[in-house]
């Protein structure tokens, strides 16, 4: 029986198909991974908010409200993708007040749009594949944060 050298060409069109079905499963996977991979700051971000407010109310029996968002809106677009620097310390408004910055750079906004003597709510805004929808991670002094439930996209 003689050596057979190289490979036929129908051995390697299969192989060929075989790794581009599969490409053409693993791609989006890996991109959907990559965007949960991000929106993973917003919870834990939008918790320590909550945990700095409660400390806050422990400490002067209110809540601090800071309507504005930062590091800045939210714009959906392109340009939402790029972390984005916190504002310096006496820049952040309430964020101040409470004690709360981020480690670096974040994703998202933050806003605290509803603080006064009794409660509060903690909002977080991202939006990573820079297309028209943002999620939105929010909590209460009485409620767990959570995804808005009208964002059926999040995950």
């Amino acid at each position: 029986m003689p050596t057979r050298r190289g490979f036929s060409l129908v051995e390697l069109m299969m192989t060929v198909a075989i790794i581009g079905v599969l490409a053409a499963i693993g791609v989006p996977a890996w991109r959907e991974s990559q965007l949960r991979t991000k929106r993973a700051e917003l919870p834990g971000n939008v918790e320590a908010i909550r945990v700095a407010e409660q400390a806050y109310y422990a400490a002067w029996d209110t809540y601090v409200q800071e309507t504005a968002w930062y590091p800045a809106t939210i714009v959906l677009s392109d340009a939402d993708r790029a972390p984005k620097d916190w504002p310096a310390t006496d820049a952040a408004g309430g964020f101040t007040t409470i004690g709360w910055a981020p480690f670096g750079a974040v994703r998202g906004g933050y806003s605290i749009p509803d603080g006064d003597v009794d409660s509060f709510e903690v909002q977080g805004l991202i939006n990573v594949d820079g297309d028209s929808e943002a999620a939105l991670y929010w909590c209460t002094e009485s409620l767990p944060c959570d995804w808005d439930p009208g964002d059926e996209t999040i995950f």
